[in-house]
């Protein structure tokens, strides 16, 4: 398959050595790499990501507090499967292109994203996960993604994130504060009852949320964790510990689909 045939991930760039940082792009670059499709990357600073997807024609995500239609990424595009339009297929947001990718490439020899049957619990299980643990971490992950990502990206950044937050990058959650040590907390016991809601699983689930095959939870998962590791790498030391390694064990199953192309 030519480099002009193949999937384009959109994504922003970091100064991590392997540039993929995002949470929500991991989750997609974790599915296409599960997925064994072939892609390549093409990445933003943040200012560029709306013009780019109006002009390829790409879903907003959401609104903005004015109303105005929201575009964020991950976005594919999959220019070997026309859309009706007659255009390169263009999908949106990472449990959409995780559903596209498990109906238009099937796997057999990994089994699917989406076992029949489970993408109803496994659309609860995301929003619980970014409800429970991912927001959690919001105060204290928003700010020191800031020093990583590129000078492009940093302003709108700043400009985009300091009204969530209701203060300065720098001051809403210093590292070794009494907050940054209180979302660390609660990032533990979001995770102990996590740990302990798949414990229902039993022991031979092994540490999978559908139990011993892996599925897009178990990215989503592993998607999270992999921007801790490099943001924190103190507190991941303290991380890789919770609940018996078993996060770690996660990370390390997952390791396998973790390439950046």
């Amino acid at each position: 398959m030519s480099s002009d045939n193949i999937i384009t991930l959109y994504d922003v760039p970091s100064d991590f050595n392997c540039k993929a940082w995002s949470p929500n792009m991991w989750k997609a670059r974790y599915a296409l790499n599960y997925k064994g499709v072939p892609y390549k990357t093409v990445w933003l600073e943040y200012p560029e990501i709306e013009p780019t997807m109006r002009g390829i024609g790409a879903a907003p995500t959401g609104k903005k507090p004015d109303g105005s239609p929201l575009y964020t990424l991950p976005v594919i595009v999959d220019p070997s499967r026309p859309a009706t339009s007659g255009g390169p297929t263009v999908v949106s947001e990472s449990f959409l292109i995780a559903e596209y990718l498990d109906e238009t490439y099937p796997t057999p020899s990994t089994g699917a994203l989406f076992p029949p049957g489970t993408k109803a619990l496994q659309q609860l299980f995301y929003d619980h996960f970014f409800k429970n643990v991912l927001m959690v971490t919001l105060p204290m992950g928003l700010p020191e993604m800031f020093k990583h990502l590129n000078e492009g990206s940093r302003p709108y950044w700043r400009l985009t994130r300091e009204p969530m937050l209701g203060g300065k990058l720098e001051e809403v959650c210093p590292k070794g504060s009494e907050k940054w040590n209180g979302v660390w907390d609660e990032l533990e016991k979001a995770f102990g009852a996590l740990a302990a809601l798949l414990d229902k699983n039993g022991k031979e689930g092994n540490m999978l949320v559908m139990g011993t095959h892996p599925t897009f939870s178990d990215l989503v998962i592993a998607a999270f964790l992999e921007p801790h590791f490099h943001l924190c790498p103190e507190e991941w030391q303290r991380m890789r510990t919770w609940n018996g390694g078993r996060w770690e064990r996660l990370r390390d199953q997952c390791a396998k689909w973790r390439s950046v192309n």
